[in-house]
């Protein structure tokens, strides 16, 4: 039995479908307040969901009995509810799941992260190293992968490019390399990392197969719409001073992302793949097939 945390989530969903494709039985962390649509199709597909939360220890046995593995997903990034928090989620809450998982028996833990070296110091970032550690000190088999930007979300309408408006939004000064991903190839990695030796007590880098920069990003959208795009450019000092005013934990987190963007995600991204194999989808397939008019 696997164990999903963040399962109706967009990577969450696919974690389990490409489970399910595998013949796995899986279990997936549900919470009283997730879309009832989402569960439906959770138990629609086979998947035994259980009702738990992060921050409630005691909720999480049930969930851990009898499971081999876990995989995390959990972020309070787009998923917040009332007594939710970076800390709270992101950084206890996954520490909560690694101690139930331990003491359930089960042996492997897979943990989707981030480098927090690529950005400023803000409370999303001190979550997930906080979680990290923790992980590593537990005793547990681990992989954590240090995932780069999402093509989904940082190459979609709401952060980057709006192909209807014809309108796109860069950070920085737009040339720095990015190794976008594809939420696609980081729930197949996750789901390797529960076999693969390779991944065993490992923290293993992943980004996209190709490194392109934001601009060129908007002209992959301009070639792919036929049409130009009015673009706002977000510089990197109007980013920083956004990052030294932040009070608000989200808007301090959100306004360090944006900073490792505009510094750039370059090499140094992509895991043995002879290890990992895959067909990968690149940020310019991504962008083709997304923009393409209908």
């Amino acid at each position: 039995m696997i164990l999903v945390a963040g399962a109706t989530g967009v990577l969450g969903s696919e974690i389990v479908r490409r489970l399910l494709a595998k013949g796995e039985k899986v279990r997936a962390i549900v919470r009283s307040t997730s879309n009832p649509d989402s569960v439906a199709a959770l138990n629609k597909s086979g998947v035994q969901t259980v009702v738990a939360d992060l921050k409630d220890p005691s909720s999480l046995d049930a969930a851990c009995k009898g499971v081999e593995a876990v995989i995390s997903s959990v972020t309070a990034v787009t998923t917040a509810k009332e007594g939710d928090s970076f800390a709270a989620t992101d950084g206890r809450g996954n520490k909560n799941l690694v101690d139930a998982a331990r003491t359930a028996g089960a042996e492997k833990f897979v943990f989707v992260s981030f480098d927090a070296n690529y950005f400023p110091a803000a409370p999303l970032a001190d979550a997930k190293v906080d979680a990290e550690q923790h992980l590593k000190e537990s005793g547990l088999n681990y992989t954590i992968l240090h995932l780069s930007f999402f093509c989904e979300s940082w190459l979609g309408p709401m952060l980057f490019a709006d192909p209807v408006a014809g309108t796109a939004r860069i950070y920085g000064d737009g040339n720095r390399k990015i190794s976008y991903i594809a939420v696609a190839d980081v729930a197949e990695l996750a789901v390797q990392s529960l076999t693969n030796p390779a991944a065993n007590d490992a923290v293993i880098p992943f980004g996209g197969p190709e490194e392109i920069t934001q601009r060129e990003a908007v002209e992959l959208f301009e070639k792919t719409t036929g049409k130009k795009f009015d673009v706002t450019v977000l510089s990197e000092e109007s980013l920083e001073a956004q990052w030294q005013a932040a009070k608000d934990p989200f808007e301090k987190s959100f306004a360090a992302l944006f900073l490792g963007l505009a510094r750039g995600f370059d090499s140094g991204f992509n895991p043995a793949f002879d290890k990992f194999p895959m067909k990968m989808t690149s940020a310019r397939e991504w962008i083709e097939e997304h923009a393409r008019p209908n």
